[in-house]
């Protein structure tokens, strides 16, 4: 079954890529799994694209969509749902645009003033089965689902339902784009947005109410269900990007003792349709009850561990290797054991990730088979014309 999503018009969205990220998260460990959602409602109260300086800060920007409800409960919108996506890709091609050049897109969870403290609504649904217990469990409400799932019992054909996100806060989630885009006076321009949802949840037998973006026993003695924020990555003249992904597996300095089945990351490469060339890339980490134990700031698994898979792919750093390879560094300056690669390239192979400040790792890239449709057609069109423009 396809996962592929677009969202048309001055932005493109498509593809639930995952990871604005969540707060440090526990180990891996028995009875963990990633599962990917069978839907994902989040509030989308705005999408801004945005002119900034030096130092981040936007010089000028332009609102491609505003939601028309009243709070952010009005305002969600299943990001697996491509009719959904379509809605506010209609709206965002009526979007007025000054001319000029735009360098960040933003997508904001919350109303102006809303800062990270403030609760936000989310929703998430989907089946996930864990081997060890050879058990079932879907998503939803009510008195037999205390923490958002319910084991799904043998002869009981249920489908999974809407369960809310525990501990879910507002966010504005601002990428820069690999390249900039310029809006000039009648002349189309493409945006594309790429967000993916695949292996953006988990579960857990000890999932705390504390953990960000997480739902379950506030002691952390029970099973419960974790979601990411997604990652955008917004691209300029590619309304039909391909993603190629890969779990990884590592050690700390064997190639030959990596252990596929401790794989604990996930990376995706963007790039060009028909095999064309990478744009950029993201990651985030990978949970599976024989995943090696890590954590989103350090190693627990000093062996088998590798770096940790957090934060956005800084733009600056991508660059494309003579062998079609990408080059590309994760996490902020501060983060020093965040993932960096060289040469990272879009098949299975092995290779050195290195770190800030915690040396580096072999891995394994293991390919995910997926299917092989693009975004879609459509694209975005965009024209300035002094301020007036829109699509």
């Amino acid at each position: 079954m396809s996962n592929t999503k677009k969202l048309r018009s001055l932005l493109v969205c498509g593809l639930l890529l995952g990871s604005l990220t969540v707060a440090s998260l526990a180990p891996a460990m028995p009875g963990e799994v990633s599962f990917t959602p069978t839907g994902l409602r989040l509030s989308i109260m705005s999408i801004v694209l945005s002119a900034t300086d030096a130092n981040g800060n936007p010089t000028s920007q332009a609102v491609l969509y505003t939601c028309p409800g009243t709070d952010e409960e009005a305002c969600l919108v299943d990001v697996t749902d491509q009719d959904a996506l379509d809605a506010i890709a209609l709206s965002v091609g009526m979007a007025k645009v000054d001319t000029g050049t735009y360098d960040t897109v933003s997508m904001n969870l919350c109303a102006a003033g809303k800062n990270g403290m403030t609760p936000a609504p989310g929703y998430v649904r989907g089946t996930f089965t864990v081997p060890s217990e050879h058990k079932t469990y879907i998503t939803g409400e009510g008195a037999d689902s205390p923490f958002g799932i319910r084991e799904l019992a043998a002869g009981d054909n249920s489908d999974a339902a809407f369960a809310k996100i525990g501990n879910w806060s507002c966010s504005t989630k601002s990428v820069h784009m690999p390249s900039p885009i310029t809006v000039s006076a009648n002349v189309a321009t493409d945006l594309t947005v790429v967000v993916d949802p695949q292996l953006i949840a988990f579960s857990t037998s000890n999932v705390s109410g504390g953990m960000g973006g997480c739902r379950g026993m506030e002691n952390g003695q029970a099973r419960g269900i974790c979601v990411s924020y997604p990652s955008i990555v917004p691209l300029v003249g590619q309304a039909t990007p391909d993603l190629d992904r890969f779990l990884l597996a590592h050690h700390k300095s064997d190639p030959a003792l990596i252990v596929d089945s401790k794989a604990n990351a996930y990376v995706v490469i963007v790039r060009g349709a028909g095999m064309g060339d990478p744009l950029t890339a993201f990651v985030r980490p990978y949970y599976s009850e024989t995943s090696a134990q890590t954590s989103s700031n350090m190693p627990v698994d000093l062996v088998y561990g590798g770096p940790g898979y957090f934060g956005e792919t800084l733009v600056s750093s991508v660059h494309v290797t003579a062998n079609g390879g990408i080059d590309f560094m994760t996490g902020g300056s501060l983060d020093g054991n965040s993932a960096i690669f060289k040469n990272f390239t879009q098949d299975d192979h092995k290779g050195i990730v290195d770190t800030r400040t915690e040396g580096s790792y072999q891995y394994h890239a293991i390919p995910i088979p997926s299917d092989s449709n693009p975004m879609g057609d459509g694209g975005a069109s965009s024209t300035g014309d002094g301020g007036a423009g829109g699509a």
